[in-house]
């Protein structure tokens, strides 16, 4: 079973952002098979089209494009951020933050630290790059410390706003 070839985009397959889970799929044998048991129990999927859709739909500040971010690989070690410009897509959800031991020691994660996006029972998370049911996330090693609700945080809502305006597309 090519692991890539299910879990990446044809046409992303030079991206970055998949440079953590290629070397975890490589290096880690335990991660490999729960990766191939969640695919086969329908619990772990790459990201599909349409949320490649509306990461090429944000507005997004200070670079070309939202989608740059993880064609260059900044998604690795900037999880808090990435996830959280991410949650603007998705109509009500929660980030959520803890231990993921399996990234301890990499970019920016010495104690295996790490923030993701629960939504619909999801995990949504942007290092990864990968969608895993909530209850299987478990499995893969993830302890949630915290879930936040960020829908009560004005500045939130108001920059959401400004990422899903369609009036201000680039041409």
């Amino acid at each position: 079973m090519d692991l890539e070839e299910i879990l990446i985009n044809e046409d992303k397959m030079t991206y970055k952002c998949f440079d953590e889970l290629k070397r975890l799929l490589r290096e880690d044998e335990n991660f490999r098979n729960l990766i191939i048991k969640g695919i086969n129990e329908n619990k772990v999927m790459g990201f599909p089209s349409e949320l490649w859709d509306k990461i090429k739909s944000q507005n997004i500040r200070g670079i070309p494009s939202f989608e740059t971010i993880f064609k260059e690989g900044i998604n690795i070690g900037g999880c808090t951020k990435v996830s959280e410009q991410l949650s603007y897509s998705f109509p009500y959800c929660y980030l959520c933050g803890g231990i993921l031991p399996i990234l301890i020691g990499t970019k920016n994660c010495p104690k295996g630290e790490h923030s993701w996006i629960s939504y619909e029972r999801k995990v949504i998370d942007t290092t990864l790059m990968l969608i895993i049911n909530e209850d299987y996330s478990k499995e893969l090693g993830y302890k949630e410390n915290f879930r936040y609700d960020p829908s009560i945080n004005s500045f939130y809502l108001t920059t959401k706003e400004f990422t899903n305006d369609h009036n201000l597309r680039r041409g």
